[in-house]
Protein backbone atom coordinates (compact mmCIF):
# COMPACT_ATOMS: atom_id res chain seq x y z
CA UNK A 1 0.00 0.00 0.00
CA UNK A 2 2.75 2.41 1.01
CA UNK A 3 4.30 1.84 -2.23
CA UNK A 4 1.01 2.56 -4.36
CA UNK A 5 1.18 5.51 -2.17
CA UNK A 6 4.88 6.59 -2.95
CA UNK A 7 4.03 5.81 -7.05
CA UNK A 8 1.02 7.87 -7.08
CA UNK A 9 3.04 11.17 -5.65
CA UNK A 10 5.75 10.48 -8.48
CA UNK A 11 2.99 10.21 -11.09
CA UNK A 12 1.19 13.15 -9.29
CA UNK A 13 4.16 15.30 -9.98
CA UNK A 14 5.35 14.06 -13.51
CA UNK A 15 1.05 14.78 -14.63
CA UNK A 16 1.18 18.57 -13.60
CA UNK A 17 4.90 19.12 -15.25
CA UNK A 18 3.41 17.40 -18.60
CA UNK A 19 0.11 20.47 -17.87
CA UNK A 20 2.37 23.13 -17.21
CA UNK A 21 4.38 22.38 -20.54
CA UNK A 22 3.94 23.84 -24.14
CA UNK A 23 1.73 23.40 -25.98
CA UNK A 24 -1.13 22.56 -23.05
CA UNK A 25 -2.22 25.85 -21.87
CA UNK A 26 -1.48 25.08 -18.10
CA UNK A 27 1.56 26.41 -17.00
CA UNK A 28 0.57 27.51 -14.00
CA UNK A 29 0.39 23.76 -12.59
CA UNK A 30 4.48 24.29 -12.66
CA UNK A 31 4.49 26.41 -9.69
CA UNK A 32 2.76 23.33 -7.35
CA UNK A 33 4.02 20.33 -9.44
CA UNK A 34 7.08 19.99 -7.03
CA UNK A 35 5.19 19.83 -4.41
CA UNK A 36 4.39 15.85 -4.65
CA UNK A 37 8.06 15.42 -5.16
CA UNK A 38 9.29 17.14 -2.14
CA UNK A 39 5.66 15.44 -0.19
CA UNK A 40 7.06 12.35 -1.69
CA UNK A 41 10.80 12.68 -0.39
CA UNK A 42 9.30 13.54 3.29
CA UNK A 43 7.26 9.90 3.18
CA UNK A 44 10.23 8.16 2.49
CA UNK A 45 12.11 9.73 4.88
CA UNK A 46 9.97 9.19 7.95
CA UNK A 47 9.69 5.39 6.85
CA UNK A 48 13.02 5.27 6.93
CA UNK A 49 13.57 3.69 3.40
CA UNK A 50 16.63 3.04 1.87
CA UNK A 51 18.78 5.09 -0.27
CA UNK A 52 17.87 2.85 -2.92
CA UNK A 53 14.11 3.63 -3.01
CA UNK A 54 14.49 7.02 -2.62
CA UNK A 55 16.57 7.35 -5.50
CA UNK A 56 13.80 4.68 -7.40
CA UNK A 57 11.15 6.63 -6.49
CA UNK A 58 12.63 10.11 -7.84
CA UNK A 59 13.96 9.12 -10.84
CA UNK A 60 10.54 7.61 -11.61
CA UNK A 61 9.26 10.89 -10.84
CA UNK A 62 12.05 12.10 -13.69
CA UNK A 63 11.69 9.58 -16.33
CA UNK A 64 7.25 9.76 -16.57
CA UNK A 65 7.76 13.56 -16.74
CA UNK A 66 10.92 12.55 -19.19
CA UNK A 67 8.53 10.16 -21.08
CA UNK A 68 5.08 12.52 -20.97
CA UNK A 69 6.96 15.67 -22.28
CA UNK A 70 9.70 14.11 -24.80
CA UNK A 71 8.56 10.79 -25.97
CA UNK A 72 8.77 12.18 -29.48
CA UNK A 73 12.59 11.96 -29.76
CA UNK A 74 12.33 8.69 -30.37
CA UNK A 75 9.39 8.99 -32.76
CA UNK A 76 9.72 7.04 -35.76
CA UNK A 77 8.10 8.86 -37.84
CA UNK A 78 4.90 7.28 -39.86
CA UNK A 79 6.52 3.95 -39.45
CA UNK A 80 9.76 4.33 -40.79
CA UNK A 81 12.10 2.21 -39.38
CA UNK A 82 14.96 4.58 -38.18
CA UNK A 83 17.01 2.97 -35.40
CA UNK A 84 18.84 5.90 -34.31
CA UNK A 85 15.53 7.86 -33.44
CA UNK A 86 14.39 4.70 -31.20
CA UNK A 87 17.92 4.93 -29.50
CA UNK A 88 18.18 8.57 -28.89
CA UNK A 89 14.45 8.56 -27.46
CA UNK A 90 15.36 5.77 -25.19
CA UNK A 91 18.90 7.69 -24.31
CA UNK A 92 17.10 10.91 -23.71
CA UNK A 93 14.23 9.67 -21.57
CA UNK A 94 16.45 7.22 -19.15
CA UNK A 95 19.63 9.09 -19.05
CA UNK A 96 17.97 12.61 -18.35
CA UNK A 97 16.16 11.72 -15.47
CA UNK A 98 19.22 9.81 -13.97
CA UNK A 99 21.19 13.32 -13.76
CA UNK A 100 17.88 15.42 -12.54
CA UNK A 101 18.15 12.63 -9.35
CA UNK A 102 21.50 14.80 -8.53
CA UNK A 103 20.07 17.62 -6.99
CA UNK A 104 17.81 16.42 -5.28
CA UNK A 105 19.91 14.06 -3.43
CA UNK A 106 22.27 16.82 -3.04
CA UNK A 107 19.76 19.09 -1.20
CA UNK A 108 18.98 15.92 1.12
CA UNK A 109 22.67 15.34 2.38
CA UNK A 110 22.57 19.36 2.65
CA UNK A 111 18.89 19.12 4.70
CA UNK A 112 20.50 16.50 6.53
CA UNK A 113 23.34 18.40 7.56
CA UNK A 114 22.37 21.86 7.95
CA UNK A 115 18.61 21.64 8.17
CA UNK A 116 15.29 21.92 6.24
CA UNK A 117 15.66 25.36 5.53
CA UNK A 118 19.30 25.37 4.31
CA UNK A 119 18.41 22.52 2.64
CA UNK A 120 14.99 23.51 1.05
CA UNK A 121 17.35 27.00 -0.22
CA UNK A 122 20.00 24.87 -2.10
CA UNK A 123 17.51 22.60 -4.04
CA UNK A 124 16.70 25.20 -6.45
CA UNK A 125 21.01 26.01 -6.73
CA UNK A 126 21.53 22.44 -7.50
CA UNK A 127 18.97 22.21 -9.94
CA UNK A 128 19.70 25.70 -11.67
CA UNK A 129 23.56 23.91 -11.39
CA UNK A 130 22.14 20.61 -13.31
CA UNK A 131 20.15 23.46 -15.59
CA UNK A 132 23.34 25.69 -16.51
CA UNK A 133 25.59 21.77 -17.41
CA UNK A 134 22.53 20.87 -20.17
CA UNK A 135 23.72 24.28 -21.83
CA UNK A 136 27.23 23.76 -21.55
CA UNK A 137 28.49 20.24 -22.53
CA UNK A 138 28.27 17.63 -24.87
CA UNK A 139 25.94 16.03 -23.96
CA UNK A 140 23.59 19.41 -23.94
CA UNK A 141 19.68 18.63 -23.45
CA UNK A 142 17.90 21.63 -21.56
CA UNK A 143 14.68 21.27 -23.23
CA UNK A 144 13.58 20.73 -20.57
CA UNK A 145 15.36 23.44 -18.23
CA UNK A 146 12.01 25.09 -15.84
CA UNK A 147 12.26 28.42 -17.44
CA UNK A 148 11.23 27.06 -20.59
CA UNK A 149 8.02 26.08 -19.46
CA UNK A 150 6.78 29.20 -19.37
CA UNK A 151 7.31 29.98 -23.13
CA UNK A 152 3.61 29.55 -24.03
CA UNK A 153 2.63 32.93 -22.33
CA UNK A 154 5.33 35.34 -23.28
CA UNK A 155 2.89 38.14 -21.87
CA UNK A 156 3.69 36.91 -17.89
CA UNK A 157 7.48 36.66 -18.40
CA UNK A 158 8.92 39.68 -20.17
CA UNK A 159 11.67 40.12 -17.64
CA UNK A 160 13.03 37.54 -19.06
CA UNK A 161 15.48 40.16 -21.21
CA UNK A 162 17.16 40.88 -17.43
CA UNK A 163 17.10 37.23 -16.10
CA UNK A 164 17.06 34.76 -19.01
CA UNK A 165 15.25 31.69 -18.63
CA UNK A 166 17.06 30.90 -15.31
CA UNK A 167 15.18 33.53 -13.83
CA UNK A 168 11.68 31.65 -14.59
CA UNK A 169 13.38 28.54 -13.47
CA UNK A 170 13.89 30.16 -9.76
CA UNK A 171 10.45 31.58 -9.91
CA UNK A 172 9.17 28.25 -10.52
CA UNK A 173 11.22 26.73 -7.83
CA UNK A 174 10.85 29.79 -4.96
CA UNK A 175 6.90 29.23 -5.42
CA UNK A 176 6.75 25.39 -4.98
CA UNK A 177 9.11 25.77 -1.91
CA UNK A 178 7.09 28.61 -0.30
CA UNK A 179 3.91 25.69 -0.79
CA UNK A 180 5.41 22.93 0.63
CA UNK A 181 7.12 24.76 3.35
CA UNK A 182 3.98 26.64 4.46
CA UNK A 183 1.53 23.93 4.10
CA UNK A 184 3.59 20.70 4.37
CA UNK A 185 6.43 21.43 6.93
CA UNK A 186 5.48 21.21 10.44
CA UNK A 187 8.09 23.75 11.45
CA UNK A 188 6.32 26.01 9.69
CA UNK A 189 4.33 28.42 12.28
CA UNK A 190 3.31 31.17 10.15
CA UNK A 191 -0.43 32.29 10.00
CA UNK A 192 -2.85 30.76 7.41
CA UNK A 193 -3.19 34.91 6.12
CA UNK A 194 0.41 35.53 5.74
CA UNK A 195 1.18 32.24 3.65
CA UNK A 196 -1.79 32.83 1.48
CA UNK A 197 -0.49 36.78 0.81
CA UNK A 198 3.40 35.53 0.75
CA UNK A 199 2.98 32.67 -1.63
CA UNK A 200 0.13 35.35 -4.13
CA UNK A 201 2.98 38.40 -4.09
CA UNK A 202 5.71 35.68 -5.25
CA UNK A 203 3.54 34.72 -8.02
CA UNK A 204 1.77 37.88 -8.99
CA UNK A 205 4.26 40.42 -8.24
CA UNK A 206 6.58 39.00 -11.12
CA UNK A 207 3.13 39.09 -13.70
CA UNK A 208 2.77 43.07 -12.69
CA UNK A 209 6.45 43.77 -13.47
CA UNK A 210 6.33 41.86 -16.61
CA UNK A 211 2.71 43.46 -17.58
CA UNK A 212 4.12 46.76 -17.07
CA UNK A 213 7.13 46.06 -19.44
CA UNK A 214 4.99 44.49 -22.00
CA UNK A 215 3.25 48.08 -22.42
CA UNK A 216 6.53 49.83 -23.03
CA UNK A 217 7.73 47.35 -25.56
CA UNK A 218 4.89 48.18 -28.07
CA UNK A 219 6.25 46.97 -31.40
CA UNK A 220 3.34 49.38 -33.13
CA UNK A 221 5.09 51.97 -31.26
CA UNK A 222 9.09 51.69 -32.33
CA UNK A 223 10.65 54.13 -34.61
CA UNK A 224 13.08 51.93 -36.28
CA UNK A 225 13.57 51.10 -39.94
CA UNK A 226 12.03 48.21 -41.43
CA UNK A 227 13.07 45.12 -43.68
CA UNK A 228 10.23 43.12 -45.90
CA UNK A 229 11.14 39.52 -45.39
CA UNK A 230 9.63 36.68 -46.73
CA UNK A 231 10.05 33.18 -45.03
CA UNK A 232 9.22 29.92 -47.34
CA UNK A 233 8.23 26.51 -45.66
CA UNK A 234 8.90 23.81 -48.57
CA UNK A 235 7.55 20.95 -46.73
CA UNK A 236 9.72 18.60 -48.48
CA UNK A 237 9.68 15.14 -46.42
CA UNK A 238 12.90 14.39 -44.56
CA UNK A 239 12.93 10.89 -44.42
CA UNK A 240 11.49 9.71 -48.65
CA UNK A 241 12.41 13.13 -50.35
CA UNK A 242 15.11 15.86 -49.27
CA UNK A 243 18.06 13.46 -49.16
CA UNK A 244 17.40 11.91 -52.87
CA UNK A 245 19.87 14.00 -54.58
CA UNK A 246 17.51 12.78 -57.59
CA UNK A 247 14.83 15.40 -56.66
CA UNK A 248 17.20 18.39 -56.05
CA UNK A 249 15.86 20.35 -58.96
CA UNK A 250 12.45 19.43 -58.25
CA UNK A 251 13.29 20.66 -54.34
CA UNK A 252 14.82 23.92 -55.93
CA UNK A 253 12.13 24.67 -58.59
CA UNK A 254 9.87 24.39 -55.39
CA UNK A 255 11.32 27.09 -53.15
CA UNK A 256 11.68 29.04 -56.43
CA UNK A 257 8.20 29.21 -56.89
CA UNK A 258 7.46 29.69 -53.01
CA UNK A 259 9.43 32.66 -52.87
CA UNK A 260 8.06 34.13 -55.93
CA UNK A 261 4.39 34.36 -54.27
CA UNK A 262 5.99 37.04 -51.64
CA UNK A 263 8.98 38.13 -52.69
CA UNK A 264 9.00 41.72 -54.73
CA UNK A 265 11.22 44.50 -55.72
CA UNK A 266 10.99 45.81 -52.39
CA UNK A 267 12.23 42.28 -50.79
CA UNK A 268 15.13 42.60 -48.42
CA UNK A 269 15.58 38.71 -47.11
CA UNK A 270 14.30 35.67 -48.42
CA UNK A 271 14.64 32.50 -46.02
CA UNK A 272 14.55 29.07 -46.82
CA UNK A 273 15.14 26.17 -44.12
CA UNK A 274 18.24 24.18 -43.11
CA UNK A 275 19.37 22.09 -45.53
CA UNK A 276 16.97 23.22 -47.72
CA UNK A 277 20.23 22.60 -50.16
CA UNK A 278 20.86 19.33 -48.93
CA UNK A 279 23.36 17.96 -51.05
CA UNK A 280 26.97 18.66 -49.83
CA UNK A 281 28.71 21.91 -51.68
CA UNK A 282 32.26 21.98 -51.88
CA UNK A 283 33.32 25.35 -49.75
CA UNK A 284 36.49 26.13 -52.51
CA UNK A 285 33.52 25.67 -54.93
CA UNK A 286 30.96 27.60 -54.25
CA UNK A 287 31.17 30.06 -57.42
CA UNK A 288 30.93 27.48 -59.61
CA UNK A 289 28.25 25.10 -57.45
CA UNK A 290 25.46 24.89 -60.64
CA UNK A 291 22.76 24.97 -57.30
CA UNK A 292 24.47 28.55 -56.39
CA UNK A 293 24.38 29.57 -59.67
CA UNK A 294 20.47 28.92 -60.13
CA UNK A 295 20.46 31.15 -56.85
CA UNK A 296 22.09 33.63 -57.58
CA UNK A 297 20.36 34.02 -61.39
CA UNK A 298 17.10 33.53 -59.59
CA UNK A 299 17.88 36.71 -57.07
CA UNK A 300 18.53 38.74 -59.69
CA UNK A 301 15.10 39.64 -60.20
CA UNK A 302 15.17 41.17 -56.79
CA UNK A 303 17.78 43.58 -56.41
CA UNK A 304 17.50 44.33 -53.17
CA UNK A 305 17.16 40.59 -51.48
CA UNK A 306 19.40 38.43 -49.60
CA UNK A 307 18.68 34.58 -49.21
CA UNK A 308 19.46 33.00 -46.01
CA UNK A 309 19.06 29.45 -46.54
CA UNK A 310 20.53 26.49 -44.83
CA UNK A 311 22.77 24.41 -46.53
CA UNK A 312 25.14 20.94 -46.41
CA UNK A 313 28.68 21.48 -46.96
CA UNK A 314 32.13 20.01 -47.27
CA UNK A 315 35.90 21.64 -46.20
CA UNK A 316 38.55 20.31 -47.85
CA UNK A 317 42.15 19.80 -45.77
CA UNK A 318 45.61 19.05 -47.51
CA UNK A 319 47.15 18.54 -44.27
CA UNK A 320 46.86 19.16 -40.41
CA UNK A 321 43.16 17.58 -40.33
CA UNK A 322 40.67 18.61 -37.49
CA UNK A 323 39.28 16.53 -34.81
CA UNK A 324 36.05 15.65 -36.94
CA UNK A 325 37.48 15.46 -40.57
CA UNK A 326 38.19 12.24 -42.26
CA UNK A 327 40.55 11.22 -44.41
CA UNK A 328 39.74 10.21 -48.23
CA UNK A 329 40.54 6.63 -49.23
CA UNK A 330 42.97 7.25 -51.52
CA UNK A 331 44.62 9.09 -48.87
CA UNK A 332 44.67 12.11 -50.39
CA UNK A 333 43.64 14.61 -48.11
CA UNK A 334 41.05 15.06 -44.95
CA UNK A 335 37.64 16.61 -45.13
CA UNK A 336 35.05 18.16 -42.61
CA UNK A 337 31.43 17.73 -42.91
CA UNK A 338 29.25 20.72 -41.57
CA UNK A 339 25.29 21.88 -41.36
CA UNK A 340 25.85 25.10 -42.69
CA UNK A 341 24.00 28.33 -43.25
CA UNK A 342 24.48 31.02 -46.13
CA UNK A 343 23.41 34.62 -47.12
CA UNK A 344 23.58 34.89 -50.77
CA UNK A 345 22.88 37.65 -52.97
CA UNK A 346 22.91 37.88 -57.25
CA UNK A 347 26.28 38.96 -57.10
CA UNK A 348 29.99 36.62 -56.18
CA UNK A 349 28.90 37.60 -52.93
CA UNK A 350 28.81 35.31 -50.21
CA UNK A 351 28.69 34.75 -46.00
CA UNK A 352 28.65 31.53 -44.21
CA UNK A 353 28.07 29.95 -40.81
CA UNK A 354 28.66 26.58 -39.30
CA UNK A 355 26.39 24.91 -37.20
CA UNK A 356 28.38 24.93 -34.05
CA UNK A 357 25.70 23.25 -31.37
CA UNK A 358 25.28 20.23 -32.45
CA UNK A 359 22.55 17.41 -31.85
CA UNK A 360 24.60 14.51 -29.71
CA UNK A 361 23.96 11.29 -31.54
CA UNK A 362 22.79 12.79 -34.81
CA UNK A 363 25.16 15.02 -35.82
CA UNK A 364 28.16 14.27 -33.26
CA UNK A 365 29.21 11.64 -30.60
CA UNK A 366 30.12 13.64 -27.43
CA UNK A 367 33.72 15.20 -26.95
CA UNK A 368 34.86 13.86 -30.55
CA UNK A 369 38.71 13.71 -29.47
CA UNK A 370 37.83 11.15 -27.15
CA UNK A 371 34.97 9.16 -28.36
CA UNK A 372 35.46 9.25 -32.00
CA UNK A 373 35.77 5.63 -32.12
CA UNK A 374 31.66 5.61 -31.45
CA UNK A 375 31.27 6.53 -34.85
CA UNK A 376 30.72 2.99 -36.27
CA UNK A 377 28.52 2.18 -33.59
CA UNK A 378 26.55 5.19 -34.80
CA UNK A 379 26.75 4.35 -38.43
CA UNK A 380 25.23 1.06 -37.97
CA UNK A 381 22.11 2.66 -35.51
CA UNK A 382 21.22 4.77 -38.63
CA UNK A 383 22.80 8.03 -37.54
CA UNK A 384 25.97 9.92 -38.52
CA UNK A 385 28.96 9.08 -40.52
CA UNK A 386 30.89 10.99 -39.04
CA UNK A 387 30.88 14.10 -36.30
CA UNK A 388 30.24 17.44 -38.04
CA UNK A 389 32.41 20.27 -37.97
CA UNK A 390 31.39 23.38 -35.91
CA UNK A 391 32.90 26.54 -35.84
CA UNK A 392 33.88 27.93 -32.39
CA UNK A 393 32.69 31.66 -32.73
CA UNK A 394 29.43 33.22 -33.96
CA UNK A 395 29.12 34.68 -37.23
CA UNK A 396 26.73 37.61 -38.50
CA UNK A 397 25.73 38.02 -41.98
CA UNK A 398 25.76 41.62 -42.64
CA UNK A 399 23.84 43.40 -45.65
CA UNK A 400 25.18 46.59 -47.51
CA UNK A 401 23.68 49.04 -44.95
CA UNK A 402 24.82 46.86 -42.05
CA UNK A 403 22.25 45.40 -40.97
CA UNK A 404 22.74 42.01 -39.30
CA UNK A 405 21.32 38.70 -39.24
CA UNK A 406 21.73 35.97 -36.51
CA UNK A 407 21.31 32.75 -38.88
CA UNK A 408 20.55 30.13 -36.07
CA UNK A 409 20.71 26.48 -37.34
CA UNK A 410 17.86 24.41 -35.27
CA UNK A 411 18.44 22.82 -31.54
CA UNK A 412 20.84 26.26 -31.50
CA UNK A 413 17.74 28.13 -30.99
CA UNK A 414 16.92 26.53 -27.35
CA UNK A 415 20.30 28.10 -26.23
CA UNK A 416 19.62 31.55 -24.60
CA UNK A 417 23.61 33.33 -23.92
CA UNK A 418 24.94 30.91 -27.24
CA UNK A 419 22.14 33.79 -29.20
CA UNK A 420 23.18 36.29 -27.08
CA UNK A 421 26.99 36.52 -28.95
CA UNK A 422 25.08 36.89 -32.29
CA UNK A 423 23.40 40.06 -30.99
CA UNK A 424 26.91 41.35 -29.42
CA UNK A 425 28.31 41.00 -32.62
CA UNK A 426 25.61 43.33 -34.28
CA UNK A 427 22.57 41.04 -34.93
CA UNK A 428 19.44 43.15 -35.49
CA UNK A 429 17.49 40.31 -36.30
CA UNK A 430 17.37 36.59 -35.69
CA UNK A 431 16.69 34.16 -38.37
CA UNK A 432 16.06 30.26 -37.70
CA UNK A 433 16.22 27.57 -40.25
CA UNK A 434 15.09 24.35 -39.08
CA UNK A 435 14.12 21.14 -39.94
CA UNK A 436 11.44 19.70 -37.22
CA UNK A 437 9.80 17.07 -39.58
CA UNK A 438 11.81 14.54 -38.28
CA UNK A 439 9.72 14.05 -35.07
CA UNK A 440 6.22 14.09 -37.21
CA UNK A 441 3.14 16.39 -36.17
CA UNK A 442 4.22 15.35 -32.24
CA UNK A 443 4.42 18.29 -29.72
CA UNK A 444 8.37 18.33 -30.63
CA UNK A 445 7.62 21.20 -32.98
CA UNK A 446 5.41 23.29 -31.43
CA UNK A 447 7.61 23.27 -28.21
CA UNK A 448 10.29 24.08 -30.19
CA UNK A 449 8.99 27.24 -31.74
CA UNK A 450 7.63 28.51 -28.90
CA UNK A 451 11.12 28.21 -27.33
CA UNK A 452 12.28 30.78 -30.14
CA UNK A 453 9.36 33.52 -28.40
CA UNK A 454 12.09 33.27 -25.86
CA UNK A 455 15.17 34.26 -27.56
CA UNK A 456 13.07 37.24 -28.60
CA UNK A 457 12.39 38.27 -25.35
CA UNK A 458 16.11 37.67 -23.69
CA UNK A 459 17.71 39.61 -26.69
CA UNK A 460 14.47 41.90 -27.98
CA UNK A 461 14.88 40.93 -31.93
CA UNK A 462 12.40 40.20 -33.96
CA UNK A 463 12.64 36.91 -35.44
CA UNK A 464 11.85 34.90 -38.88
CA UNK A 465 11.42 31.21 -38.63
CA UNK A 466 11.87 29.36 -41.38
CA UNK A 467 11.20 25.71 -40.94
CA UNK A 468 10.98 22.76 -43.72
CA UNK A 469 7.79 21.65 -42.33
CA UNK A 470 6.42 21.99 -39.16
CA UNK A 471 6.01 25.48 -37.92
CA UNK A 472 7.32 28.97 -39.73
CA UNK A 473 6.28 32.08 -38.32
CA UNK A 474 7.20 35.50 -37.44
CA UNK A 475 8.21 36.62 -33.70
CA UNK A 476 8.24 40.24 -32.82
CA UNK A 477 10.42 41.48 -29.78
CA UNK A 478 7.86 41.02 -27.30
CA UNK A 479 7.59 37.34 -27.90
CA UNK A 480 4.27 37.22 -29.77
CA UNK A 481 3.83 34.47 -32.69
CA UNK A 482 2.38 35.85 -35.82
CA UNK A 483 1.78 34.35 -38.99
CA UNK A 484 2.11 30.57 -38.32
CA UNK A 485 1.98 27.97 -41.04
CA UNK A 486 0.08 25.00 -40.83
CA UNK A 487 2.04 21.36 -40.18
CA UNK A 488 2.74 19.34 -43.59
CA UNK A 489 1.92 22.42 -45.83
CA UNK A 490 3.71 24.31 -48.12
CA UNK A 491 3.68 27.70 -47.02
CA UNK A 492 5.12 31.05 -47.68
CA UNK A 493 4.72 34.26 -45.80
CA UNK A 494 5.96 37.43 -45.48
CA UNK A 495 6.11 40.69 -42.62
CA UNK A 496 7.57 44.09 -42.43
CA UNK A 497 9.66 43.86 -39.15
CA UNK A 498 11.93 46.43 -37.25
CA UNK A 499 15.88 46.86 -37.63
CA UNK A 500 16.12 46.93 -33.67
CA UNK A 501 20.03 47.51 -32.34
CA UNK A 502 19.68 47.85 -28.42
CA UNK A 503 21.36 45.55 -25.49
CA UNK A 504 19.34 43.93 -23.28
CA UNK A 505 20.52 43.59 -19.62
CA UNK A 506 20.51 39.49 -20.55
CA UNK A 507 22.61 40.39 -23.34
CA UNK A 508 25.24 42.03 -22.01
CA UNK A 509 25.45 39.51 -18.56
CA UNK A 510 23.85 36.50 -19.56
CA UNK A 511 23.56 33.54 -17.54
CA UNK A 512 24.65 35.54 -14.34
CA UNK A 513 21.72 33.95 -12.30
CA UNK A 514 22.98 30.08 -13.30
CA UNK A 515 26.95 31.69 -11.98
CA UNK A 516 25.73 32.92 -8.99
CA UNK A 517 24.03 29.45 -8.35
CA UNK A 518 27.04 27.56 -9.04
CA UNK A 519 29.31 29.51 -6.44
CA UNK A 520 26.47 29.16 -3.90
CA UNK A 521 25.74 25.65 -4.63
CA UNK A 522 29.49 25.30 -4.00
CA UNK A 523 29.84 27.33 -0.47
CA UNK A 524 26.86 25.49 0.47
CA UNK A 525 28.09 21.82 -0.22
CA UNK A 526 31.27 22.30 1.20
CA UNK A 527 29.87 23.61 4.34
CA UNK A 528 28.19 20.04 4.60
CA UNK A 529 31.51 18.65 5.17
CA UNK A 530 32.09 20.80 8.29
CA UNK A 531 29.01 20.21 10.37
CA UNK A 532 27.70 16.94 12.48
CA UNK A 533 24.88 14.98 11.23
CA UNK A 534 21.05 16.95 12.19
CA UNK A 535 18.26 15.06 11.89
CA UNK A 536 16.71 15.35 9.05
CA UNK A 537 13.31 17.05 9.44
CA UNK A 538 15.29 19.91 11.47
Amino acid sequence: MQHLKYFTYSLLFASLMWLGWPPLPFSFTLFFAFVPLLKLLDELKNNAASAWSIFLYCYLSFLFWNLFCCWWVGNTYYGTQDISSVIAGLMVCSVNPLLMCIPVFLSIRTRKKLGLKIGLISLPLYWMCFEWLHLNWDLAFPWLNLGNGLAKYPQVIQWYEYTGTFGGSLWIWIVNILIYYFFFSPNCEIKKIRKWISIASVIVLPIIISTEIYSLNNPVLIKAKKKNIVVVQPNIDPYNTKFDFNTLDEQLELLFKLSAEKADAFTHYIVWPETAIPKGIWLNEIDSNKTILKIRNFLRSYPKAKLVTGFSAYKYYESQPTVTSRQFSDGSGFYDSFNSAIQLDSTNKYQLYHKSKLVTGVESVPYPALFHYLEPLMVQLGGISVSLGSQKNRTVFFADDSTGVAPVICFESIFGEYCNEYVKLGANFIFIVTNDGWWGNTAGHIQHQHYASLRAIETRRCIARSANTGTSCFINSRGEISDETEYWKPAVIKATLPVLSEETFYVKHGDYIARIALILSALIYISTFFFKKKIYAT
